[in-house]
């Protein structure tokens, strides 16, 4: 029975001197009897408040890994993006380029950026998102890992 106020804990470890990760990078444990993997420290948020925090936290910590990648990727693209974009251009501007390819190439370049944004967006909704905070898991104990397959369909 768990206090008043007090959810099913979140269990989460926080690095310490592990190589692999920044200092105070935060790891959700996938279910509560978990191991502590070395080098980190085991923490729980058991109130609203407590997994409001941890959640800020976390899309904190993947906005920027979100962001080092995406600098990461643009670096290594950008080149390529815009050796494609200059030649499309130079096709669109050429006098042997019929009114049709034109129109195309045009609405091409535009549907290009559109789309480049509504993308990110969507990645950004589908991965800022801590299901222990949004979601409950009937029919499962918290320190277990089971699915139930009745409830997939």
């Amino acid at each position: 029975m768990r206090k008043l106020g007090t959810l099913e804990p979140v269990i989460y470890f926080v690095n310490q001197v592990h190589p692999s990760r920044p200092k105070g990078y935060i790891v959700l444990a996938p279910y509560s009897d978990f191991p502590t993997p070395p080098g980190h420290t085991r923490e729980a948020a058991e109130t609203l408040a407590e997994v409001d925090k941890l959640q800020r936290l976390l899309i904190k910590q993947e906005m920027n890994a979100a962001y080092d990648e995406w600098v990461y990727n643009e670096t290594l693209t950008a080149a390529q993006h815009e050796r494609v974009r200059a030649d499309l251009l130079s096709k669109m501007i050429s006098s042997g380029t019929s009114e049709f390819e034109k129109e195309f190439i045009r609405a091409y370049l535009q549907l290009r950026e559109e789309k480049r944004e509504k993308y990110r967006q969507r990645f950004l909704e589908r991965t800022m998102y801590l299901w222990a905070r949004e979601n409950d898991t009937p029919g499962r104990a918290a320190d277990s890992e089971t699915v139930n397959v009745d409830r997939i369909g």
